[in-house]
């Protein structure tokens, strides 16, 4: 079955940190100190991250509950967010593929696909140097790197 691909936790807390503030369906909740709590339910180790597929506004009184405890982290799919990117910074952010053949590889004609990065139509990587092998991969580097310019 085919999903969305959602961002991963470090875009989500560059994303949080620049001002995204769209209301998602997702979000990431990062456990700041271990809860040794009798109640398995509320059991904690510093460091554990959980996802929760419910609806989410980074910095919302209403659903965000971050506290010295936890901080919460929106979790919205790399589609959503290189809209934001687009319509909010005017930032584009895309991946473009490269097949590359290789003219005599010992058991036939052999291709495989690299992706190329682009923001506002520059190159972020080339497909012989930092290679991704999916498209996912690639559009999630270029969103941490359009985070990094703002």
């Amino acid at each position: 079955m085919f999903k969305d691909q959602v961002i991963s936790l470090e875009t989500a807390k560059l994303a949080k940190q620049i001002g995204f503030n769209a209301g998602v369906k997702g979000n990431y909740v990062e456990y700041l100190k271990t809860n040794k709590s009798d109640n398995p339910s509320f059991r904690t180790k510093k460091g554990e991250v959980t996802y929760d597929s419910d609806y989410f506004i980074n910095n919302d009184k209403m659903c965000d509950y971050s506290n010295e405890n936890y901080t919460m982290y929106a979790a919205p799919t790399q589609s959503l967010l290189a809209k934001w990117l687009r319509d909010v910074h005017d930032i584009q952010v895309y991946a473009y593929s490269h097949t590359i053949r290789e003219m005599n590889p010992p058991m036939g004609t052999a291709k495989y696909r690299d992706y190329v990065v682009y923001v506002n139509e520059k190159a972020v990587n080339d497909a012989r140097d930092e290679e991704y092998q999916t498209y996912e991969a690639a559009l999630e580097a270029g969103l941490m790197y359009a985070l990094n310019l703002l």
